[in-house]
């Protein structure tokens, strides 16, 4: 009865090609192959990889991958049972040294060496889901595919970054929609002076006249003095009697006109800003 690499190996010269050629159509190291049709198995990777290459390399050569496989289970549960007798003989057994030779230590690691890679050296193509120019995966089947996890991991965090950026826009919205005066430019320095008396002076009404909302700060320039200052409504009027020219600092100018002698006037700033009316 042939074995499992007389098998691989005779199929593989009947299709007339070279595990050279095998293995770039099957994305299977080479090395491995070659180990296989020499019915060596322990080549220093996990065993579903062996039984994954083992099944795609018998697709490969059409032959049964069921029987392969079979074959493959027979094969490691006969050397089980060798291992299991060697362990029980060699634990029945104990050999006395002789004088002057030394005890030979035995490293089960350095049994395994011969002809076998380590996983480490396993190139990507082999450990990844390639498929050969047959369509056949040199992965296992039951191998996990962790760039999944990656992919959901950046959807998430793109989620997120977009969700944080519709805050940030709807915030710096909501504050253009009804926006703080900033009295530090907006209202002008009040020095302490001694007061002025003014000769002569005539007190005088003007109307403030809001078309929407809008804060407004009103001082007189002669005495520094503050004559009004808060938030006018939408359709609100609000008189302020002055003597002498004033400064009248608004945060919106469009919203915002004023009635002097019978006459309407309106800023030339949209926005945040100040007039002064003589």
């Amino acid at each position: 009865m042939q074995s499992i690499g007389e098998r691989l190996e005779e199929a593989r010269k009947k299709k007339g090609i070279s595990i050279r050629e095998v293995a770039d159509a099957t994305k299977i190291r080479g090395d491995f192959l070659d180990c296989f049709e020499k019915d060596k198995f322990d080549i220093g990777i996990p065993d579903i990889y062996v039984r994954g290459f083992l099944k795609n390399y018998s697709k490969f050569l059409n032959i049964d991958p069921a029987k392969i496989i079979t074959d493959y289970n027979a094969f490691k549960l006969g050397r089980s049972k060798i291992s299991k007798r060697d362990r029980g003989e060699l634990l029945g057994r104990v050999d006395m040294p002789e004088i002057g030779q030394e005890t030979a230590t035995v490293e089960p690691e350095a049994l395994q060496t011969e002809n076998l890679a380590p996983l480490s050296s396993i190139s990507a193509g082999t450990t990844d889901s390639h498929l050969g120019s047959d369509g056949l995966s040199s992965e296992p089947e039951s191998e996990v595919d962790y760039s999944l996890y990656w992919k959901l991991g950046f959807a998430v965090a793109a989620v997120f970054a977009v969700f944080i950026l519709l805050v940030y826009v709807v915030w710096n919205v909501i504050n253009k929609e009804s926006p703080e005066i900033n009295l530090a430019l907006a209202e002008p320095q009040v020095v302490d002076t001694p007061p002025v008396q003014i000769l002569d002076s005539q007190e005088e009404t003007i109307r403030l006249i809001a078309s929407g909302n809008v804060h407004v700060l009103v001082i007189e320039k002669n005495s520094n003095q503050r004559l009004f200052s808060g938030s006018i409504a939408t359709g609100e009027e609000v008189d302020v009697t002055k003597s002498g020219p004033v400064t009248i600092a608004f945060s919106e100018g469009r919203n915002l006109s004023y009635v002097k002698g019978g006459q309407n006037y309106t800023p030339d700033t949209v926005g945040l800003g100040r007039i002064s009316v003589p």
